[in-house]
């Protein structure tokens, strides 16, 4: 009984959080249509298994057997909620269905009769916990490579770092979670398998719920990742968006370099480079930054290591040395880096005044506004559009 009202209770839990979510899901930066997918799922799965357990309702059943199978779709799709939430995207791609693959063989070799007696069944109903505990495992490891990489172990935010620290706590928090509650699901099936019963994944069903529950609490209890923007940028204009402060980051770039001896080098050449200009490495990136923040170099949308070679009278080698082995980004990403920053100043002196984003986009180097716009949604968190109206409230 208390395992039925706890179903019934977190399937309307998520989806009051689901209702709340939506209302401001296009200024939300947090919320994609695949976290709505997951909550609506679960929720929806939750609230029937509740629902017909306490006699609420006899429609629907609870699901049992190969049908359960399709819920696995909730892997691919947090790592597909991820991957959104680090580009910006809010809608699905066709090429995302190839995720549901696996899921499309899992369930046809469970139902057709031939194929359930064949050899893929060597090893009984243990073929499926072991199919399904690496389907799970692939995603888990696949969400821990692109979190790592782009957000936990990202040192070079230039500006908002604020707002890089909720997503980046948010997705820890909700990979340790995904984590638990996979081990989990599959001691669950584990369980079920071994005891020769059905699989649902529902015979820890309670500790489940609660993994479920500290989701929809945080996402309730955490204005910037249920409403978005609106209320985000109330807290990053409180405590971290006054102007001094604001400036001290966006100037913050000569962090970005690492000035100590680096020994490992991959070839006989960066080698050599290293004894000739391991003397040159702090002037070589002093000028470098003066060229992005006095010079403007990266107004030419043309700037590249060979550009800046020549305006520092340098071989181009010494250059690509200093981005490959001194720098905590590549040189793309500090021209952008750079870019945006120019971008950032002009808007701050009234440079829109009088001319359109897209002429600010040629200003500033890219060569058109799109790239511009991705640009900067990349380096700040925010559109060129939603920073003005931020900056518009701190003044």
């Amino acid at each position: 009984m208390i395992e039925s009202f706890l179903f019934f209770f977190t399937g309307i839990i998520g989806m009051v959080t689901i209702a709340l979510m939506i209302t401001s899901y296009k200024s939300n930066p947090f919320c994609n249509a695949f976290l709505l997918l997951i909550i609506i799922i679960i929720s929806f799965r939750f609230l029937v298994h509740g629902s017909y357990s306490l006699g609420l309702q006899d429609v629907l059943l609870p699901d049992k057997g190969p049908h359960s199978l399709f819920y696995l779709i909730i892997a691919p799709s947090f790592y597909l909620y991820h991957q959104n939430l680090l580009f910006q995207s809010k809608t699905f791609n066709l090429k995302d269905f190839k995720h549901l693959v696996f899921i499309v063989f899992l369930f046809i070799i469970n139902t057709n009769p031939y194929l359930s007696g064949s050899f893929i069944f060597y090893f009984g109903k243990w073929t499926n916990f072991i199919l399904i505990t690496l389907f799970i495992s692939f995603y888990l490891i696949l969400i821990f490579k692109l979190l790592s990489k782009n957000i936990w172990f990202k040192k070079d935010v230039l500006v908002h770092s604020t707002h890089f620290r909720l997503v980046k706590n948010w997705t820890l928090y909700l990979f340790i979670i995904n984590v638990l509650a996979a081990i989990t699901l599959l001691a669950s099936i584990y369980t079920e398998v071994r005891s020769q019963s059905t699989i649902s994944g529902k015979s820890m069903a309670v500790l489940l719920l609660v993994f479920w529950l500290f989701i929809y609490f945080k996402i309730l209890f955490s204005p910037e990742i249920l409403y978005g923007l609106p209320i985000l940028n109330k807290k990053i204009l409180k405590f971290n968006l006054q102007d001094e402060e604001n400036k001290q980051t966006i100037e913050s770039t000569n962090s970005n370099w690492i000035l100590h001896l680096n020994h490992d080098k991959n070839n006989d050449q960066d080698l050599k480079l290293q004894e000739k200009i391991m003397h040159h490495i702090v002037s070589y990136s002093k000028e470098v930054d003066k060229l992005c923040k006095e010079e403007y170099i990266f107004r030419n949308p043309k700037a590249s290591p060979t550009y800046i070679a020549d305006k520092l009278g340098v071989p181009t080698s010494h250059i690509v040395y200093l981005f490959k082995y001194h720098s905590k980004i590549s040189f793309p990403e500090y021209r952008m880096n750079c870019r945006i920053k120019d971008s950032i100043h002009l808007m701050e002196n009234g440079y829109l005044k009088t001319n359109t984003m897209e002429s600010l986009a040629y200003k500033t180097g890219f060569s058109s506004y799109n790239p511009f716009f991705n640009s900067f949604k990349k380096v700040t968190s925010l559109s060129p559009q939603d920073y003005l109206k931020i900056k518009k409230q701190s003044d």
